[in-house]
């Protein structure tokens, strides 16, 4: 091996080419730099484009995540709401049997009015011979 670099012919320009630093890796010309720029700008893409790679890979991650956690929240929420729906239909039908229960009162109420007024008349018509007794047999001197 030459005291340019692994693998270096007597310029070092192979130890160059691989990477390795060292006085002899001077660009020759402009198109050299402009070459090695090009590389370094690449190798700089390279690491951009693998970090957003993971980023990317981390967001599928919780995007996954988060589906998972809406199908459950869906799921029972879907459950939740078949109970209130349930629930609601009950109380629909009591409402139901509550309105027919008072539709039957009013229809009984004018009868059942009119069967009190009947009784109060009848038993002021016994008050009063019930009183006009009493004042007989009071005005009569018991014996």
């Amino acid at each position: 091996m030459s005291a340019a670099g692994p693998g270096g012919g007597e310029d070092g320009s192979a130890a160059c080419t691989l990477g390795w630093p060292g006085p002899r890796c001077r660009p020759r010309s402009r198109g050299g730099e402009a070459v090695l720029r090009a590389r370094a700008e690449a190798a700089g893409y390279r690491r951009l484009l693998r970090a957003r790679a993971a980023e990317v890979e981390a967001l599928r991650g919780a995007v996954g995540a988060l589906h998972r956690q809406l199908e459950g929240l869906r799921d029972r929420r879907s459950g939740e709401l078949a109970k209130y729906q349930e629930r609601v239909a009950e109380l629909e039908r009591e409402i139901g049997e509550a309105e027919q229960e008072m539709a039957r009162c009013l229809r009984e109420y004018p009868a059942l009015l009119r069967l009190r007024m009947a009784l109060d008349a009848e038993i002021a018509a016994y008050r009063e011979m019930l009183e006009g007794e009493e004042l007989r047999l009071g005005s009569v001197a018991p014996p």
